[in-house]
């Protein structure tokens, strides 16, 4: 695309201009905002005014591109990490506003800006913002791009930069008369900033504000000629003498030969073209109105005259799940596939708002989408997407939305032919707690008390919108990862996309499969993310193995990569090897060196020293003032230290194949983890494997016993031989991973047979077996029983194979929808409601049924668990018929155990 970039004349700004360009991008012009001429002392918190002077002429006489400028009129009002626009025009973010509006005027061409922010959220939520409003495209290719040394290497040695410091505020290791002036290149070789970053902590790239510099030539950018600097004067700070800038009295340029020359090859910037500078004046603009939906919502109305009534489960602390969103009725064919799907987006979003409006009323701001922490929408196909998409934006926003999982089930794989499901978490007050200084609220409200919490966070969204090096962002308007309480972190959907280039990315060799990659780089991308979070404490970041539950998408493109003209559909290869990728990477993090990029890595340990003394994060005693008192307070941290690799390598893995994933993507990772504080403090690991096997003649009189006739996929070529007897025992096995006692646990539990035809099952025997393990199997290894009853649970969502595959040649397979899970939901509500009026009657001696689980249920073409075992008793019971997760927490009880463990 066709970019701007904003240049404060820095090693930053100017670096990310490269990489851009180096990325494909075209340079347009660049954009400068200067402080005004009687305040160019003044310090800003978005913009790097040190230099100033000289940018103009580093932009039109060595880049050769069109300049920019406009004087800083705001200040930085709004201090806050999340930047929403007041109104009034007062804050400095909006001169930025005012810039590239008219630079979009003057070039209507221009996509996206690039900017120099490395790892603040501060500079980069507020670029974002401005590109929003102007429907540009973020480019921020440094941020969190590397390691701060190895990010100040690339500047240097591969962007060939020469630049001096021309601000320090770092006493006393780099002060005003000696340092500014100096080269950052000769500062590096010599080993200042590396003497500085060990003994007082420094940032070599001075990501801290240690120092600010100005980029004399960078030959792959600066084409026409270099900066020089002939006279210039070092101005203290007043009130610290540590502190000063260098102000650029006279400098020139001095021209390159080569100025028409390719550069070998590489894409180079625009010559030629008649050189501009304008100083853009203030103006006033409005922001379009994209409310382009309202007569096809107005065309739902007809959908809600019978209310299709969702399933709420509502959590003491406010934490909600809906699950089973469907459109009252199936739409009928309006014009297109497509448009029957968006209006039943449309319905399943009235219905949405209906209910929340009606949660927690009273509350100030009143319950909406703003709550939703993330959302699962299928669809039947995902052709549908881009339309829905739009709607879905219109409803959700684009400031601080949800984090996000789509996939698409196959056409007529949704109960009643539907073409939209989707399900949602929500925190009560979660949108208010995230929008909302906390001043000016009610003392007694829910709000007010969670912002009186000051140890743990009601919600932390990390919605990252800028094209970086980093991850992906979001197709569509959703977050990369929402954090509950500063405990349990909700991943997004990640697929294999390259995140500079926002492509999927391709095999190298013709040996390795486009999934293979693709699922690699989906464990990769779900790392980066992880090592990107901050949950308000000293533990920043996280990793991979403190997973409680995995979800590992394929397409049916996956499956049909390994058909060949022998045997049958390759379901055991796809399972086996997707398995082998997965456990590469939750080994090795994915690649990401968790802390690495913030420069919170533990150093090497001390060789005098015992390394178990030391917890992950590389502190002794965990922080705690003794051995003794760590060992009690993290409950037999010895055992821990013993099964460490044994618990990353043991994440079980929920493998579901469906038609379609987004983007034409062939592989997805999605997860729900603990926070790298709660896994420290709290523990995370696998537990024992639970099994039991239930017989056809088995009664349960307290069910209504519906049999229905179960196909399991079989395509018709056999694989073994088993005898009558087996065929009427079904194999029900549970594995959880969970955080601490009763705080969070994620069960996976799967029914299978070895049945290879069509048998006869019981559906809700075999459902309440489910459940039952479930809850079972959420404890650790060394707990006598769990904490966790049937009150507990969150969400319950069943898959189920919901269609015959089988194949039709070497490079293609059939898939015939047989069930559209109408049956199974109304079984499980059966067995949910049951098993809850059964608890509240024993506790409270009244059926209250109305308060149960939230389940959902899902189509998919096959499914397999791995819990990680060389040989597992779950992977070797024969062909699965149902999977479950079943996600039991309770976050108040994970509140009280990390204060206990961390906070006091």
């Amino acid at each position: 695309m066709k970019f701007v970039a904003l240049l404060s004349g820095g090693k930053d700004s100017i670096y990310s201009t490269l990489k851009a360009i180096q990325n494909g991008h075209e340079l347009v012009c660049c954009a400068h905002l200067a402080p005004m001429q009687q305040n160019t002392e003044e310090e800003s918190y978005m913009y790097q005014t040190a230099g100033s002077e000289v940018v103009k002429t580093q932009v039109e006489e060595c880049i050769g591109v069109p300049f920019y400028m406009r004087e800083i009129h705001g200040q930085s009002k709004i201090k806050s990490l999340v930047y929403e626009n007041d109104g009034d025009g007062s804050d400095e973010v909006e001169d930025l506003y005012i810039l590239l509006e008219q630079i979009k005027v003057n070039h209507p061409e221009v996509e996206g800006v690039s900017s120099g922010a490395i790892l603040s959220t501060y500079q980069r939520t507020r670029i974002e913002h401005v590109c929003s409003r102007l429907n540009l495209t973020s480019l921020s290719y440094m941020w969190r791009f590397s390691s701060q040394r190895s990010l100040l290497d690339s500047i240097l040695d591969d962007g060939g930069i020469e630049a001096i410091l021309v601000r320090v505020a770092c006493p006393p290791g780099l002060m005003p008369y000696r340092h500014l002036g100096k080269s950052l290149r000769e500062l590096r070789d010599v080993g200042v900033l590396d003497h500085l970053k060990d003994k007082w902590g420094m940032h070599p790239a001075g990501e801290g504000g240690e120092y600010e510099t100005m980029v004399l030539d960078c030959p792959k950018l600066f084409k026409r000629g270099r900066l020089v600097i002939d006279e210039s004067e070092v101005i203290c700070d007043e009130n610290d003498d540590g502190v000063g800038i260098l102000k650029i009295i006279n400098w020139r340029v001095e021209k390159k030969s080569n100025i028409e020359e390719s550069n070998n090859g590489e894409r180079t910037i625009i010559c030629g073209r008649k050189q501009i500078t304008e100083r853009v004046q203030e103006a006033t603009s409005s922001l379009p109105n994209t409310s382009d939906g309202d007569q096809a919502e107005n065309n739902t109305m007809r959908f809600l005259k019978s209310m299709h009534a969702p399933n709420v489960q509502i959590m003491r602390g406010g934490l909600c799940h809906v699950s089973a969103l469907l459109s009252p009725v199936s739409c009928n064919k309006v014009t297109n596939e497509a448009d029957a799907a968006v209006q039943e987006f449309l319905a399943v979003t009235q219905t949405l708002q209906h209910l929340l409006a009606n949660l927690f009323v009273g509350d100030l701001p009143q319950t909406s989408s703003y709550d939703i922490l993330y959302v699962h929408l299928y669809l039947s196909e995902m052709a549908h997407f881009t339309k829905i998409n739009q709607h879905y934006v219109q409803f959700f926003g684009t400031h601080l939305p949800p984090s996000r999982a789509c996939v698409a089930v196959g056409r007529g794989a949704l109960p009643g032919g539907r073409r939209v499901m989707m399900d949602c978490t929500l925190q009560r007050g979660s949108g208010g707690y995230l929008r909302s200084d906390g001043d000016s609220l009610d003392s007694d409200s829910f709000l007010n008390q969670s912002f009186q919490n000051k140890h743990h966070l009601l919600r932390k969204c990390l919605h990252v919108q800028s094209i970086s090096h980093w991850a992906p962002v979001c197709i569509g308007p959703y977050s990369q990862a929402n954090t509950l309480r500063s405990a349990v972190v909700f991943l997004a959907g990640m697929i294999g996309l390259v995140p500079e280039s926002m492509m999927l990315i391709e095999p190298e060799s013709s040996e390795v499969s486009s999934w293979e990659v693709e699922l690699c780089q989906s464990w990769k991308n779900a790392a980066a993310v992880l090592d990107g979070l901050d949950d308000g404490g000293r533990l920043m970041g996280g990793q991979l193995e403190d997973s409680l539950g995995a979800l590992v998408y394929f397409s049916q493109t996956a499956l049909e990569s390994l058909l060949d003209d022998k045997g049958s559909v390759p379901w055991k290869r796809l399972w086996s090897r997707a398995d082998s990728i997965s456990r590469e990477s939750l080994s090795c993090n994915g690649g990401i060196v968790m802390g690495s990029v913030d420069g919170t890595a533990p150093d090497a340990q001390p060789s005098n020293v015992d390394p178990s003394l030391y917890d992950e994060d590389g502190v002794l005693y965990g922080g705690y003032e003794d051995e003794e008192t760590w060992r009690e307070m993290s409950g037999n941290a010895e055992d821990k230290t013993l099964d460490e690799s044994e618990q990353s390598s043991r994440v079980p893995l929920l493998m579901i194949c469906l038609p379609e994933l987004p983007a034409k993507a062939q592989a997805e990772v999605e997860l729900v983890c603990a926070t790298r504080r709660a896994a420290t403090c709290l523990e995370v690991c696998t537990g024992l494997i639970v099994s039991e096997m239930i017989s056809q003649d088995c009664d349960v009189s307290s069910l209504h016993n519906l049999d229905m006739p179960w196909n399991t996929g079989y395509d018709g070529t056999p694989t073994r031989t088993v005898d009558k007897e087996s065929n009427s025992s079904i194999l029900i096995s549970s594995v959880s991973r969970s955080m601490g006692s009763g705080c969070a646990s994620m069960s996976t539990v799967t029914a299978s047979s070895s049945c290879a035809d069509a048998i006869s099952l019981d559906t809700e025997q075999v459902l309440s077996k489910m459940v039952e393990l479930a809850i079972k199997s959420a404890k650790k290894k060394d707990e006598d029983q769990t904490l966790f009853t049937v009150k507990d649970i969150l969400n319950v969502r069943l898959y189920y194979t919901a269609a015959s595959v089988s194949k039709l040649g070497e490079s293609e397979s059939k898939v015939e929808y047989l069930d559209d899970g109408s049956h199974l939901r109304s079984q499980l509500h059966s067995v949910l409601k049951f098993k809850s009026a059964m608890y509240y009657h024993e506790k409270h001696g009244s059926s209250n049924a109305s308060n149960m689980p939230a389940y959902t249920v899902v189509p998919v073409l096959g499914m397999h668990l791995s819990c990680g075992e060389k040989i597992s008793q779950v992977e070797n019971q024969g062909t699965p018929l149902l999977a479950m997760q079943v996600l039991m927490c309770d976050m108040l009880r994970t509140e009280a155990e990390l204060w206990i463990r961390y906070n006091r």
